[in-house]
């Protein structure tokens, strides 16, 4: 009835703002109000799933017009008239042709072209060539590839690396990318910023020479700062910031730390973001099935070759885990979780239990048709998302089974982990809309399996939002980069944890440019140190670790045994 749909109607669902803000885009050429529109999206992960919320929203449209559609049917049926499109008809008629028109801008050559942004480091090569199969597959054109931060000074050791290090990673970048314009923009001394900035960067992409700007060496003092001291007690530990600052790297090495300084407890380092990293930072193949990671030695190297698995503690039975294939003596494992499978399996089993259901009506003569429809299809209202709550409830019922004792997060970048940190609420009030509508049914059908699926989520919510919430148990490390943007989207990412109530004491303040004789160097180094400082004012309550730059990209267990040592402070941090 007319309160079930303004239930769901009334749900904040995450993603609809940017949906939104395309048919608004879209609303503005049709108007022409201006000629182009340049949209600056949100990184891989998240462009994905909002690229592809137009299909979604048709299906929340599909499953709206399914419960509209019984009450035209009741209508025509009982007043014995014909049916007149009232405002609920014409809204989701509205809103349907909005969908479409949307997605034929995005897939139409003439008027739209995407730009994907790369850098030429391993990780970012891997996660462009997802994020273009991904366009491909949505008919999103792509002509252009800008290859971003692209060394070109050698005027130092450090830099002569940084060149180096590149070198490999172009010749695949070409070889990948070869029926894509590729355009190469080079590592500027200097952020860019402001309206000179800008132009500089501009008229280089135009070809047009800029002045040239003579490279002095600035002399700037290294002072050593804290160390990352987590309490060796916590069971989940979390890194999150914007796309690019290095949190996989940092979630990577500090599993790896806290499983060699912990021998007796067992660690899982796992992903929730939709563009894993994992595999490309432990140089070893993870996948959604719990890995063992074998501590290898030397940059480059990788852990364990692909298909030795871990078993769980006297678990053979447990489905997210597989025995290994050869003995592995390791405390340390690793899995990137397909939250999307985990969802489509979650709502296969539960259309099956509708379906039982209401075959025993059909069974008895009777067919409660609208209602078979709506019920199956109601899940497809789920808030997007809601697949990772399902992805931690995995990792929740695997602390409960005694697993592992330390769980460390590598969380997605920071807009879409402020809307994961929103779900838990939405996604109870969601789960109260749909039970309302199950209690509708109590004494005329028979919907325990399904209800009870439905109730054991809505407990797994709230358990997830206790631990999340509990400073004994959790401990969130924001990671950031010292640049404008990356302080801008540290002070959303702090604020949004201060409201959520989620415990986060350190900052790590990465790839802060050392000391050197370099000029090209020094002009960055001096830059970044303004931003630090902010950072340090702006943050006194929090514990800030400053995190060197590498000439090279951080893979693989030597690497991240050197990012660790720095990080928790083993040794000579130097």
């Amino acid at each position: 009835d007319q309160e079930d749909i303004a239930a769901f109607f009334d749900l904040s669902l995450p993603g609809m703002d940017e949906v939104m803000a395309i048919i608004e885009m879209a609303n503005l050429l049709k108007e022409g109000a201006y000629d182009i529109l340049i949209v600056d999206t949100a990184p891989t992960g998240h462009t994905v799933r909002m690229l592809n919320l137009p299909d979604k929203m048709k299906k929340w449209v599909e499953v709206m017009d399914l419960m509209q559609h019984k009450h035209r049917y009741m209508f025509s049926h009982f007043a014995g008239k014909k049916y007149v499109k009232d405002e609920c008809d014409l809204f989701l008629e509205g809103l349907s042709a909005d969908i479409e028109r949307v997605r034929n801008l995005l897939s139409n050559r003439e008027t739209t072209r995407f730009v994907p942004v790369m850098i030429p480091e391993p990780m970012s090569i891997y996660e462009t060539k997802r994020l273009i199969d991904a366009l491909e597959k949505m008919h999103v054109p792509v002509t252009k590839v800008l290859v971003n931060r692209v060394a070109e000074s050698d005027s130092c050791v450090f830099c002569s690396a940084k060149k180096e290090d590149q070198k490999q990673p172009l010749i695949e970048i070409e070889d990948l990318f070869s029926k894509y314009d590729l355009v190469r923009v080079p590592l500027f001394p200097t952020e860019i910023r402001g309206i000179g900035g800008l132009n500089t960067m501009a008229d280089y992409l135009s070809g047009v020479p800029g002045p040239s700007r003579p490279l002095k060496t600035i002399q700037t003092m290294e002072t050593p700062g804290p160390c990352l001291a987590l309490n060796p007690d916590l069971e989940f530990i979390l890194f999150g910031g914007k796309g690019g600052v290095g949190k996989t790297s940092l979630a990577s090495a500090a599993a790896l730390h806290l499983a060699r300084h912990n021998p007796g407890k067992r660690v899982l380092l796992f992903s929730t973001d939709p563009a894993h990293s994992l595999s490309d930072a432990l140089i070893q193949p993870i996948g959604d099935r719990i890995t063992a990671v074998q501590w290898a030695v030397g940059r480059g190297q990788g852990a364990v070759g692909s298909g030795q698995r871990a078993g769980g503690r006297g678990d053979e039975k447990n489905s997210a885990i597989r025995n290994p294939q050869s003995a592995i003596d390791s405390n340390l494992f690793a899995m990137e979780i397909d939250a999307d499978r985990l969802w489509a399996d979650f709502k296969k089993a539960f259309r099956n239990d509708i379906e039982e259901v209401f075959d025993r009506f059909l069974a008895g003569g009777t067919d409660i048709k609208f209602e078979r429809e709506v019920m199956t299809e109601m899940l497809e209202l789920a808030p997007p998302g809601v697949d990772e709550i399902m992805a931690l409830d995995t990792i929740m019922d695997l602390r409960n089974k005694g697993e592992f004792d330390t769980f460390v997060l590598d969380t997605s970048p920071t807009g879409h982990l402020l809307r994961f940190l929103e779900l838990p609420d939405l996604v109870r009030e969601w789960l109260k809309a749909f039970f309302r509508l199950l209690l509708k049914y109590k004494g005329v059908v028979r919907l325990s399996t399904a209800a009870e699926k439905a109730l054991a989520l809505s407990k797994n919510v709230r358990r997830i939002q206790e631990t999340l919430t509990d400073p004994e148990r959790t401990g969130f490390v924001a990671v950031t980069i010292p640049e404008a943007m990356g302080l801008l989207e540290l002070e959303r990412l702090v604020g949004a944890l201060e409201t959520g109530r989620i415990p986060c004491g350190h900052i790590v303040v990465n790839k802060a440019v050392p000391q050197t004789d370099c000029g090209f160097c020094s002009f960055r180094r001096a830059e970044q140190q303004g931003y630090i400082k902010k950072i340090v004012s702006r943050f006194p309550s929090r514990t800030i670790i400053k995190v060197p730059l590498f000439p090279h990209q951080v893979r693989g267990m030597g690497d991240l045994n050197d990012l660790g040592a720095m990080v928790f402070c083993d040794g000579d941090r130097t």
